[in-house]
C-alpha cells in the first residue's frame, strides 16, 4: 500500500478517534445539558458586556478590544454548540430544552 493511503488511513482513524472521545463529554441528560448551556450563557453576557465596556472606554476604536471581541465570539460559539447539544439530549427523551 503506498505511503500516501496509508497516511491518510491514519489521519481518518485519529479523525474518528477524537470524534468518539470528545462524544464521551457530552451530557447524558437533559438537565445536565440544560445546566451547561446556562452556563454557557452566563459567560456569554459576562464576554458581551466585557466588549461593550471596553468600545465605550475606547471610543468605538475596535483595535482597542480585539481580545474582548474575540472572548465574545469564542463564548457565543461555545453557547450555540451548548445549546445545540442540549436540544438534542432533551429531545431524545422528549423535553424541551429551554432554559428557563
Amino acid at each position: 500500500m503506498p505511503r500516501k493511503q496509508l497516511f491518510l488511513i491514519g489521519v481518518t482513524a485519529l479523525g474518528f478517534t477524537a470524534i468518539v472521545s470528545g462524544s464521551d463529554q457530552l451530557p447524558a441528560d437533559c438537565e445536565t445539558a440544560r445546566d451547561q448551556a446556562k452556563s454557557e450563557y452566563g459567560a456569554l453576557r459576562h464576554y458581551f458586556d466585557t466588549f461593550n465596556l471596553c468600545m465605550t472606554r475606547a471610543d468605538g476604536e475596535i483595535d482597542q478590544c480585539q481580545t474582548a471581541l474575540n472572548d465574545q465570539q469564542t463564548a457565543l460559539g461555545d453557547f450555540i454548540f451548548a445549546q445545540r447539544v442540549a436540544s438534542d439530549v432533551c429531545g431524545r427523551v422528549g423535553e424541551r430544552p429551554d432554559l428557563n
